[in-house]
């Protein structure tokens, strides 16, 4: 049946561009429950490959990841064991987006097991950045930070970065390579950072996204580590031109910035001029992650930690908004801490709230920062005197 729609509706869509009817929709659904389909011809094959990613990449930006998994695997099932001869884009952008899919689903053997199958496939390094990337988050966020910084060092080496090993990690480095970068930062105006050009070497901005990758876990492993990955996305955006992490590593300058001279006066233009760099790119989609970062690494430095409630919960609003599921929950989480830490709110209320936002981040399968949410919903338990479990209350069977 679904082949059938698909056949009469093949005007209507191109298998390159464009977004899909919702007839297609229906089609891929009807393929993708005929799970013992076999098709042989090559050019249909690729097709339906080809409009499985597609749809798969659709349910990615609405945040529904199980079906986005779902839709990549069948795409997947029809490259068979010749996919990479077949059509080699289209079987690694599947790979790729498949790994993502798993860690999005917290499925971490998965990923590992996806990321195998691209390099045991690809000779370019550049064809297994996406997953190497993914692979770093993935360990990163199970708490095995050796793996991640094995391949972060493996990969930033491959880049043609010239960032120093752990063994090399000192103060006196870290204080020269720091001033370094500020005294050429110094020298622009908010304006002309906003004026570079956009960063066009390829190696560059992936070097940027893996740097981006590390900064939170760097700042648990070394504190000679995270200004020299700040400096060092600065200084690559003041070279190359900017990408949209240039605005997160400008925030991180600054946070490490404070930590070090504590001059708070001189971060609240820099931290603007992040936002900028979001707006320059159009990338609405990603601002409550910078505003999540910015209350996380400096806000709170500054403002009385009662006003940052409000705030706290509107970056959880703001993501919600543009289907940013993850910094959602991270955003909730903030607030909910916030208010147990300032005791401004009813905390059975707060209990209550916990409640449905770890069922609500449970029914979209956001496991990794679900625990998060948890641990704060214990500790409000446990200030309120009661000996419920909130792993029993969210249904989780694991601790």
């Amino acid at each position: 049946v679904g082949l059938q729609i698909l056949k009469n509706a093949s005007h209507s869509i191109t298998v390159e561009n464009g977004s899909l009817p919702s007839t297609i929709f229906a089609a891929l659904e009807q393929v993708a429950i005929a799970k013992d389909l076999t098709v042989s011809e090559p050019t249909l094959r690729v097709t339906l490959a080809t409009l499985f990613l597609r749809a798969g990449n659709r349910y990615f930006e609405l945040a529904a990841f199980p079906s986005a998994l779902s839709f990549f695997e069948r795409g997947l099932s029809f490259m068979c064991d010749d996919g990479w001869d077949l059509n080699r884009k289209i079987t690694l952008q599947l790979h790729d987006s498949a790994c993502h899919a798993c860690y999005l689903n917290a499925l971490p053997d998965r990923v590992s097991i996806y990321r195998d199958l691209v390099i045991s496939h690809t000779d370019e390094f550049m064809d297994q950045v996406k997953c190497l990337h993914i692979s770093i988050l993935n360990f990163a966020l199970a708490g095995k930070m050796k793996e991640a910084l094995e391949i972060f060092f493996s990969v930033i080496m491959k880049l043609d970065e010239e960032f120093p090993s752990p063994s090399n990690f000192d103060r006196s480095l870290m204080i020269s390579t720091f001033e370094a970068t500020q005294n050429e930062l110094n020298k622009r105006s908010p304006e002309d950072l906003l004026n570079l050009p956009k960063m066009t070497d390829k190696k560059k901005q992936w070097a940027m996204i893996f740097l981006d990758a590390i900064f939170p876990y760097a700042l648990s492993h070394s504190p000679t580590f995270p200004p020299l990955v700040a400096s060092r996305m600065v200084a690559l955006s003041l070279e190359y031109g900017l990408v949209k992490e240039s605005a997160f590593g400008l925030n991180e300058f600054v946070y490490c910035s404070v930590c070090i001279y504590h001059n708070y006066d001189e971060c609240n233009h820099w931290m603007k001029s992040a936002r900028l760099v979001l707006k320059k790119f159009k990338a609405d989609a990603i601002v409550p992650k910078l505003e999540i970062s910015q209350y996380l690494l400096l806000s709170f430095l500054q403002q009385p930690i009662q006003a940052l409630i409000a705030k706290s919960f509107e970056c959880r609003q703001d993501a919600l908004a543009v289907g940013d599921i993850e910094h959602a929950t991270f955003g909730a989480c903030i607030n909910y801490e916030t208010i147990v830490i300032t005791g401004t709110h009813h905390l059975r209320s707060v209990e209550n709230d916990c409640t449905v936002f770890s069922l609500e981040t449970l029914r979209l399968n956001q496991l990794p920062l679900l625990f998060f949410n948890l641990s704060v919903h214990n500790m409000i338990l446990h200030l309120i005197g009661s000996d419920k479990d909130p792993f029993d209350i969210a249904g989780v069977p694991f601790k």
